[in-house]
């Protein structure tokens, strides 16, 4: 062999050593790898960490040399050991930068990895150790109240796991607690299309947030939609009471009935019907209602109020429909009166009552009030205006 070819097979095979020296350090820190996950899914961490920290140091070196660094799989073992040391790391001011630093080199893996030949590594490290750390970092937030940072960090696990329900219900609850009800309505709304096991409580709670944002129509339609979906008379409840505190008394009756009847034993149904007809001026049927719910529980306070009320505005109607009446219809007068009076001494036990199950009800003691003013018995209408100051 001639010595100038000697020099140059010389040249070739160092080079060739220098190349596979760094592919090496490559190999090495996936061996080093492997052996940190075997022992760490075997419970053994602390022999593992060893491993992680010679695969690190191998990988450093690979991603900077030239031969190396534009190698997919170094940059995705590079990914993957980072993402397992920030996970590892308890401290957020030493462990954010060794998740930084592996989202960069995830970043380039996919880069160079044109072949996808390093996509299920590079897809574990995105879905299971990047999402992880977030995880991880939102729990340690909520844990400390702090509620904005946590939802900042489950928010930014599910960019990294899209459609996982728990995280995404984590992030809602973070957010309505940091009263940032707008991010707790669009997680909550996002559940709402799964089959998240607690969908009916989400519902609940996500109409209630409608309602707090002011827009007690889709909080109706909200409650609606999950009555229907889930037969919940919990939800069923919550659609009724918003549409009678928005003026939708008539269309909401059919199902207060239709909930009455599957819920015999609840009073609040009844009720609820009683406060409907009586808004539509149907009075009939408003007091039939209530004693209906009184029958369901016999010291109702509310219904007591209420059915009372009704009857002696029953009176006070017939009261100065009569005075209206010519004198020329003497008869006409004489009957409206007497029913007047009727009406005014049914409503008297109701009202007695609802004095007696709510002492410091202004309404019970107003409305009582009331009939011993039209009786004219002053004695009574003092002791009463005395109990409505004691309330003051």
């Amino acid at each position: 062999m001639k010595i100038k070819s000697f020099i140059l097979a010389a040249v070739f095979s160092a080079s060739s050593l220098i190349t596979f020296a760094q592919k090496g350090e490559v190999t090495s820190a996936k061996n080093n790898y492997d052996k940190f996950l075997g022992l760490k899914d075997a419970n053994s961490l602390l022999l593992a960490i060893p491993n992680l920290k010679l695969a690190k140091t191998s990988i450093d070196k690979a991603v900077v040399h030239a031969k190396t660094m534009e190698d997919p799989g170094a940059w995705t073992y590079k990914a993957l050991i980072y993402g397992e040391m920030a996970l590892l790391d308890s401290i957020p001011a030493t462990s954010r930068p060794l998740i930084e630093e592996a989202k960069v080199a995830h970043k380039k893996a996919i880069e160079l990895d044109k072949a996808g030949e390093n996509k299920a590594n590079l897809d574990n490290a995105n879905g299971t150790l990047f999402s992880q750390y977030e995880l991880n970092q939102g729990v340690k937030a909520y844990q400390t109240n702090n509620f904005a940072d946590a939802f900042s960090s489950f928010s930014n696990a599910l960019a990294f796991r899209p459609g996982d329900t728990t995280i995404t219900y984590y992030a809602g609850l973070s957010a309505i607690n940091a009263k940032n009800y707008k991010g707790g309505i669009q997680q909550y709304e996002s559940l709402i299309k799964t089959n998240f096991s607690a969908n009916i409580q989400i519902y609940l709670d996500l109409s209630r947030l409608y309602t707090m944002e002011g827009d007690t129509a889709k909080a109706i339609s909200i409650a609606a939609e999950g009555a229907s979906k889930y037969n919940d008379s919990q939800l069923a409840t919550q659609e009724i009471e918003l549409s009678l505190m928005s003026g939708k008394q008539k269309e909401v009756i059919s199902k207060i009935t239709d909930q009455a009847k599957k819920n015999p034993t609840n009073k609040l149904y009844p009720y609820y019907l009683g406060i409907a007809y009586s808004t539509l001026g149907e009075n009939i049927k408003a007091e039939e209602s209530y004693l209906q719910a009184i029958q369901v529980d016999p010291n109702f306070g509310d219904a007591y109020v209420n059915v009372g009320g009704v009857m002696l505005n029953k009176g006070i109607n017939l009261f100065n429909n009569a005075n209206k009446l010519p004198q020329n219809q003497q008869k006409e007068y004489d009957l409206m009166i007497k029913s007047a009076g009727v009406e005014f001494e049914k409503a008297l036990p109701y009202l007695e009552k609802a004095s007696v199950l709510d002492p410091k009800s202004r309404i019970a003691l107003d409305n009582l009030k009331t009939y011993y003013i039209i009786k004219k018995n002053q004695a009574k209408v003092d002791e009463l205006t005395a109990k409505i100051a004691a309330l003051q």
